[in-house]
């Protein structure tokens, strides 16, 4: 069996936990670019985060620079004209993971190939000049950026540097060179490209737009993002995790997993596991080694969404299967409560508004020591069936700050499951006080209660 990639000493890593940061060092990052830019995303949205960073690419390729963009094809459909067009222009090269047979009707495929068609890429990567690099969960979309009033995605990227990004370059080539990438040219389609500067020039109109460059991507916030900000960098070594693209084929052999990385890291732990996912639903196989963990003595906290705030609650039924077998266990479950903040005055703009948020970050840290960021989430699908990736960083500073979020600001942000002396299942509320006791699943409306547990009755486990 292939090793995974191996560890590498002599890094430098920052973290990305806020949302106009996360946009302004990608903005930066690719402006910066000297000879190479490589991009591996799951999702990218044509609106207006997306659109700007597509902007920013082909002038990145206008004076020289050779962008890399993979793309997996799930959602690639609302996006794919401008990427024939893009595709067709001097240093820009564009592939298509996985992609759909059917272009037009692409219901088709998942009635005619569904089990290939639910294979998808979900890694994301951006890797400029084989130095820096920015690694996480966040896609490209204004729902990742806080760039819109709408819904929020709480989420966390790292910026690395360093010996790492060579590692992680290494892995990005796996996929890219994957006879699963193909050239969107390559791909017959009845879609026509239509160009980008019609696109974009309509857009620049559009008032999001503007607001998108008067507060979020402004000159000033652009130049005062630098190695002298707020945010503090950290050395340490790290490995690149990452699943061999082939587990993205059917009746494949994967020489390498995720799973079987972070398992080890997982069964390592001899104090304390701090995991934070959206979608969190563990295998039977994943809550006996939860149970054994906690049995020895391992402290074991888990921060999911909740149904409320969810935004696929179907996955939830797959949680709630396993949530009361593990509260008696003795694992901590956390749950991300709805927060919304009223409007002040109808002039003031979303950046300045903060909108309903729902969980999106994938992290873990063991015994406050070490780190795992990256796309995994703890479910059969990450585990299965999607392809991931990720950094593992021996921190320890890096570790307790996660861990810090946990004792200082879940207490307001989540309700906490518990079990009562009769093994009743309820939510406390801390936020308030007294402390309240919550009975029915807190801030969902009877039908997503109803969808779950619907859901719950089929056996649907190994999609979730």
């Amino acid at each position: 069996m292939t090793p995974l990639l191996a560890a590498s000493a002599d890094n430098k890593f920052q973290f990305l936990s806020d949302a106009h940061r996360a946009l302004i060092a990608r903005v930066r990052l690719i402006r910066e670019a000297k000879y190479h830019i490589a991009l591996q995303y799951y999702l990218w949205r044509p609106d207006s985060s997306g659109l700007t960073l597509l902007k920013e690419l082909l002038d990145a390729a206008e004076r020289g620079v050779r962008i890399d963009l993979l793309l997996d094809d799930l959602h690639s459909k609302p996006l794919e004209p401008l990427l024939r067009d893009l595709s067709s222009r001097t240093n820009f090269n564009i592939k298509l993971f996985n992609p759909f047979t059917h272009r037009r009707w692409r219901w088709l495929n998942w009635l005619t190939d569904f089990k290939r068609m639910n294979r998808r890429m979900h890694n994301k990567a951006l890797l400029v000049d084989g130095k820096v690099g920015i690694v996480g969960g966040r896609n490209v979309g204004n729902e990742y950026f806080g760039t819109h009033a709408g819904q929020l995605f709480s989420d966390l990227d790292v910026i690395a540097k360093g010996e790492v990004v060579n590692k992680l370059l290494e892995d990005w080539q796996h996929y890219w060179n994957c006879h699963l990438s193909v050239p969107v040219s390559s791909i017959k389609s009845s879609n026509q490209k239509r160009l980008f500067e019609d696109i974009w020039s309509g857009f620049q109109k559009r008032p999001e737009l503007q607001d998108l460059k008067q507060f979020v991507l402004s000159d000033e916030h652009l130049n005062n993002f630098s190695d002298k900000d707020s945010e503090r960098w950290y050395e340490a070594p790290a490995i690149v995790v990452s699943d061999d693209p082939l587990k993205a084929q059917l009746n494949s052999k994967p020489q390498r997993l995720v799973t079987q990385q972070l398992a080890k890291t997982l069964g390592s732990a001899q104090h304390s596991i701090v995991m934070v996912s959206p979608y969190f639903v563990p295998t039977p196989a994943g809550v006996k080694e939860l149970e054994n963990l906690s049995e020895q003595g391992v402290k074991v906290r888990v921060l999911t969404n909740s149904l409320a705030v969810t935004d696929v609650p179907a996955v939830h039924a797959g949680y709630q299967r396993h949530r009361r077998r593990l509260l008696l266990s003795g694992v901590q479950l956390f749950e991300l409560r709805r927060t919304e903040e009223k409007r002040l005055r109808k002039d003031v703009r979303p950046y300045f508004r903060r909108s309903a948020s729902s969980l999106h970050a994938k992290t873990v840290t063991v015994d406050a020591k070490k780190v795992f960021v990256g796309s995994f989430n703890f479910d059969p699908r990450s585990a299965q069936i999607n392809t991931e990736s990720g950094l593992l960083i021996e921190s320890v500073e890096m570790a307790e700050r996660i861990n810090a979020m946990f004792e200082h600001e879940l207490p307001l942000r989540t309700y906490e499951a518990r079990l009562n002396r009769f093994y009743k299942l309820y939510w406390l509320d801390k936020s308030k006080i007294p402390a309240l006791r919550l009975y029915k699943e807190p801030g969902a409306g009877i039908w997503r209660r109803l969808a779950v547990w619907l859901t719950a009755r089929l056996p649907v486990d190994h999609l979730l």
